[in-house]
């Protein structure tokens, strides 16, 4: 980790570099998840790298830039096919752009790049039970997401959350009711049904916390 942080310190200083088209043959490109949820104080996020970079390059470097446009970490490609960087929930939301640093082969040639970006939420969760008197169904949604302040899941207030149903288990699920949760984060749904079926709630993405959709209930 030391090692990471003083590459890390010593590539701030200088302008990042955008690799152009070298004598290398062919590229070296890098893939990271889409998206990113943080549950935790930190977790291993992993980068995989091109059959390109084995190929042609020895050595490339992506820095890992906030939506601010500042170094959180970067990625380092040395011959392994991963590479793992320790995120932190400090980092807090938004777009992440890993962004193209330098490449080079053994001739010391830059070797082309390509740049890409990780969409990066804070985790939720959604329990439900639920109860019927006749034909009416009540299902109450407890939500909750992580909060890096308390570094633990806190409740979710002012959530959007869908009421979903379905008469079989091969059949699709249908929206039925659409409420927001208080601020203990929860909400209670209710809806007319004469026959059993299964019921579940979907909490919908904000830009700072994805949705989530809970487990099942039947009545």
């Amino acid at each position: 980790m030391l090692t990471r942080l003083a590459a890390l310190a010593a590539v701030s200083l200088v302008p990042l570099a955008v690799a152009a088209p070298a004598q290398a043959a062919g590229s070296c490109s890098i893939s990271v998840p889409s998206k990113v949820s943080v549950s935790s104080p930190t977790r291993d996020l992993t980068a995989t790298f091109s059959a390109g970079c084995s190929k042609y390059a020895v050595d490339a470097w992506w820095g890992v830039m906030t939506p601010a446009g500042e170094y959180a970490d970067m990625f380092h490609f040395d011959g392994a096919r991963t590479d793992t960087i320790e995120w932190y929930d400090v980092n807090r939301t938004g777009t992440f752009r890993v962004q193209a640093d330098e490449a080079y082969d053994q001739a010391h040639e830059l070797v082309p790049q390509n740049s890409t970006s990780m969409s990066v939420r804070f985790a939720s969760r959604t329990a439900v039970t639920s109860t019927r008197s006749g034909s009416t169904v009540s299902v109450t949604a407890t939500t909750s997401r992580y909060a890096w302040s308390a570094s633990a899941f806190r409740p979710w207030a002012g959530a959007k959350a869908t009421l979903e149903s379905r008469k079989c288990s091969t059949c699709a699920w249908t929206p039925v009711k659409t409420g927001t949760t208080s601020t203990k984060g929860v909400v209670t749904l209710t809806a007319y049904a004469s026959t059993a079926r299964s019921w579940r709630v979907v909490t919908a993405d904000t830009p700072s916390t994805w949705g989530k959709v809970s487990g099942t209930t039947t009545r």
